[in-house]
């Protein structure tokens, strides 16, 4: 089994959620799985998850052997400091944080089913680069057509929803909501949501105010990102 399949199971929580405890014997009830992680760091971020009577957020780390975040040197990263569970095949050692700290850790042996395991196998070990690819074309032209419109129309569909969201929110502010999704896009993919809470705690009229003096609004920024030291030397 490859960690793959884990981030698979868990994603789309395949497998048996019934009666779920860490392995010192805590409930746990998965809110949010958070969004899969492509970059440095946890393989998934922004998870909210019950631990016995406490609702945590932030990430989760997921390994076949706990004892490879040993391994992979993750107690001495602070980046993994606010990894909230340690989703793993099988914990052969409990895992610190760098300050010591032990990390809850959810043990998936038991609770992936062997059908699930034996099609995963079966498509890890297929020569194609999508397992179905060369029936694509056996279906019907125009069904192909419809679907793919029908993808497109979905993805501004989710696109519009999004906006309409936020302008609702910003009480039918098109210029909050403008400011809100341009500071969002130049976050890009990895610091898109680090910058929306930004721009949504620092209002555009108040960085209007300043509109004539860049250093001030360059102060604010900073400050509200809490990338300002709180001592200074002359």
């Amino acid at each position: 089994m490859k960690e793959d399949l884990l981030h698979y199971v868990w994603r789309h929580k395949q497998f048996d959620v019934a009666n779920l405890q860490t392995t010192t014997g805590e409930t746990i009830e998965i809110h949010d799985a958070g969004l899969p992680n492509a970059n440095a760091g946890p393989d998934f971020l922004n998870a909210k998850i019950r631990i016995g009577e406490t609702l945590w957020a932030g990430n989760v780390e997921m390994h076949l052997h706990a004892s490879e975040w040993m391994t992979h040197k993750h107690h001495d990263d602070p980046a993994y400091n606010n990894v909230i569970l340690h989703v793993v095949l099988t914990e052969d050692a409990p895992v610190f944080r760098a300050g010591g700290e032990r990390i809850p850790c959810l043990e998936l042996r038991g609770r992936i089913s062997a059908k699930l395991s034996k099609t995963y196998l079966k498509l890890i070990h297929n020569a194609h680069w999508i397992p179905c690819e060369y029936h694509f074309f056996r279906v019907p032209e125009i069904t192909r057509n419809l679907w793919l419109d029908r993808l497109l129309v979905e993805r501004i569909e989710q696109k519009t929803g999004a906006v309409e969201c936020r302008l609702e929110q910003n009480k039918g502010s098109w210029e909050d909501t403008f400011y809100q999704f341009l500071a969002k896009n130049f976050g890009v993919k990895i610091n898109a949501e680090p910058f929306d809470a930004l721009a949504r705690s620092l209002p555009l009229t108040i960085l209007a105010k300043h509109k004539s003096r860049p250093f001030q609004i360059e102060a604010l920024l900073f400050g509200q990102s809490g990338l300002l030291e709180g001592d200074f030397e002359d």
